[in-house]
């Protein structure tokens, strides 16, 4: 089974990141720190994440939980999330609500 199996854009992206930078996450579930990540690397991940994602992730909510991988893209597609204009969030929410489950099902399976 490999890290990607199961894994959704934005956790692949972030494994992508951590993995050019050094760290070697197998799973999902991996530690930042316990791979080596030290704070310097962290701002680097930050930058990456910013360059890449478009979205700047505060560095304080890293530490609310074990810096994981699938840890690090929850934060990341909360601040994607949290800096779309209230319009343009409110008619995502409006299509996804429109949608069956099996749409909404293969949408995610898309991704």
């Amino acid at each position: 089974m490999s890290l990607l199996d199961g894994a959704d854009a934005t956790e692949a992206a972030v494994a992508k990141i951590w993995t050019e930078l050094g760290l070697r996450p197998e799973s999902l579930d991996d530690d930042f720190f316990a791979l080596g990540g030290q704070s310097l690397t962290l701002v680097a991940f930050l930058a990456r994440v910013q360059e890449t994602l478009g979205v700047e992730v505060p560095v304080d909510t890293l530490f609310d939980e074990d810096l994981t991988v699938a840890y690090a893209a929850r934060v990341v597609t909360d601040a994607q999330l949290a800096a779309l204009p209230p319009d343009e969030l409110a008619a995502v929410l409006a299509e996804l609500d429109g949608m069956s489950d099996a749409e909404v099902a293969a949408l995610v399976e898309a991704d």
